[in-house]
């Protein structure tokens, strides 16, 4: 039911029908019939941009010439392009070209394990400290990772 009003609720484990605007337990029929009702207001899908779309497409990497295999086990089934820095750093990423091509089983293993996540943010890091200055990596990126990396193997 698309009404705003309307409600399932439970009650010692029997699930009964309510209506707010009633205030009181109704069937099912009644609230079809009711001349009171208000239907909800969905919200549409935010769709990508063009712009977005794009970028995406055309996501290429500083390090890694060939994007058709995966850069950790070297398989070229079922390649991902996955951004390095995630979240709100993911654009900049795509921008500066901090993408690497996983496999679906590498690029899982790459956001769940803390040490190959912050291996390959450390190497991209290097990398880009080789034409750029490490303040402007800060700047871009939030955080030196090769000081997290010396903080996390000193733990």
């Amino acid at each position: 039911m698309n009404c705003k009003n309307f409600r399932q609720r439970r009650k010692q484990g029997k699930l009964y029908f309510y209506c707010v605007l009633k205030k009181q337990m109704i069937n099912y029929e009644d609230c079809k019939g009711c001349p009171n009702k208000e239907y909800k207001q969905y919200k549409t899908l935010k769709q990508r941009t063009n712009k977005l779309a794009k970028r995406e497409k055309n996501r290429y990497s500083i390090i890694y010439n060939d994007m058709t295999k995966c850069c950790e086990c070297g398989s070229k089934i079922g390649i991902e392009k996955n951004e390095i820095f995630s979240g709100a750093y993911r654009q900049t990423s795509m921008k500066l070209g901090m993408v690497a091509p996983m496999c679906h089983e590498c690029h899982q293993k790459f956001h769940n394990d803390i040490m190959l996540n912050l291996k390959y943010k450390v190497m991209f890091q290097k990398e880009y400290i080789k034409t750029h200055s490490l303040d402007d990596f800060i700047k871009n990126f939030g955080k030196n990772y090769i000081y997290k990396l010396k903080q996390q193997k000193k733990t």
